[in-house]
């Protein structure tokens, strides 16, 4: 059976933009502790990477916990004593990310309830239930998804058992996201056709080159006639 399965963070909704609006806020902290800020951005960077590694997934403490990281890690570097009160500051501004209003990409509601009328939809997202299930509702998109995976990562052995679960034929199929990480290289990996749809926000640990060959969109309302010419 044939399906679509659509990522959701940058994919469907705007995330990775306010995850740069904390980290320019954290830069601007830092720059005023006589921090460097290009390295320290550097820093925070592979400090939330490793969080993200040893918790298994995309938790939504990942990212608070690296902010207040950073800042200990220079204020040891340099010597001084870390301020609580800035640490529960930054701490803060990372939680307030998940706060963020949900809006959607252009065109995504349009190409998903388009797309609903021939195909079977499924939604495959990183992160925390709760959380995930609760922006998604936010949307008014979830009308349009036979089923709703929200797991800790995106792995080849995930998509195997959405296919597994759902009857769906790989070959037949279609895996859409931003992230060649998280959807196009596992997804090909399992035998989908993949389409990747650009979004200039996207983390960088997202990023890591092609196992396969793979259609490249801009925009998301380009993927229904790829979609349906790639039936013929």
């Amino acid at each position: 059976m044939q399906g679509i399965i659509f990522d959701f963070d940058d994919t469907l909704v705007e995330t990775t933009i306010y995850f740069d609006q904390a980290k320019e806020k954290f830069a601007a902290k830092m720059k005023e502790l006589g921090f460097p800020i290009p390295e320290a951005l550097d820093t925070l960077n592979k400090f939330d990477i490793r969080n993200v590694l040893n918790c298994g997934g995309f938790l939504k403490e990942c990212f608070p916990k690296a902010l207040v990281e950073t800042y200990e890690y220079y204020c040891s570097l340099h010597n001084l004593k870390a301020c609580r009160t800035t640490a529960a500051w930054l701490e803060q501004l990372g939680w307030k990310v998940f706060d963020a209003p949900v809006v959607l990409i252009d065109g995504a509601e349009k190409v998903v309830k388009e797309l609903a009328r021939d195909y079977r939809l499924f939604l495959a997202t990183k992160g925390e239930p709760e959380t995930q299930v609760k922006r998604l509702k936010a949307t008014g998109l979830a009308q349009y998804f036979e089923k709703v995976y929200v797991v800790p990562d995106k792995t080849p052995v995930e998509y195997k058992r959405i296919a597994a679960e759902n009857r769906l034929e790989p070959a037949q199929s279609w895996v859409v996201g931003n992230s060649m990480k998280g959807d196009i290289n596992p997804g090909l990996k399992v035998g989908f056709n993949c389409i990747h749809v650009y979004h200039r926000h996207t983390w960088d640990f997202e990023e890591e080159p092609p196992v396969g060959d793979f259609v490249s969109v801009q925009s998301l309302e380009e993927i229904p006639d790829i979609i349906k010419n790639g039936e013929k």
